[in-house]
């Protein structure tokens, strides 16, 4: 009786003991779940309001700003228990230069957009951001593409192979009134 006895306690003290082991690491678990950022440093560098900040900043080439931009990014950052590695990272100058890289981009799809439907040149577009270099080769395309299309509208105009003047000058002013109309 006393060997039933000794084992019903052993397993009732394992049975505590694996219980209790289980709220522990329940605990724990709990526990480092709270500290688990609930953003990450790029999803706050991209973010749309630091984005069209920064951006605006680069514009008007205001470092202040960015640099204010950037301190709020570190403030999300903090409320967000991010680590401290991560919070070092975004006070960094490697921080301000990504975003500043992303910025110029923006800008040079923009400054593109516009300048790709009034028919203007890129060339100094391309010198003024040169952060966009892989884009250069998918603009030109996009340039090319838009060419060909108003010089099949002129030999429609012209009613001939044969490209006139006045028939180029017509699907140009076509291509602006048309881009016009999609930009109300």
């Amino acid at each position: 009786m006393k060997k039933a006895l000794v084992i019903v306690v052993a397993v009732v003290v394992a049975a505590l003991s694996w219980f209790a082991y289980l709220s522990s690491d329940a605990d724990k678990r709990d526990q480092q779940a709270a500290e688990v950022p609930l953003i990450t440093v790029m999803e706050i560098l991209h973010a749309s309001d630091l984005q069209a900040g920064v951006k605006t900043a680069v514009k008007e080439k205001n470092t202040q700003a960015i640099e204010q931009w950037l301190e709020q990014a570190v403030n999300v950052g903090e409320a967000a228990n991010l680590s401290q590695q991560d919070l070092d990272y975004l006070k960094s100058e490697t921080a301000k230069d990504y975003v500043v890289f992303n910025a110029k981009r923006q800008l040079y799809n923009e400054a593109f957009e516009a300048r790709y439907y009034s028919l203007e040149e890129v060339e100094s577009l391309k010198q003024q951001y040169p952060e966009a270099k892989d884009l250069f080769l998918r603009t030109d395309a996009l340039i090319e593409k838009r060419d060909a299309i108003i010089r099949q509208i002129a030999t429609t105009l012209s009613g001939s192979d044969v490209i006139n003047e006045g028939a180029l000058d017509e699907a140009k002013q076509q291509w602006r009134e048309q881009a016009q109309r999609l930009d109300q």
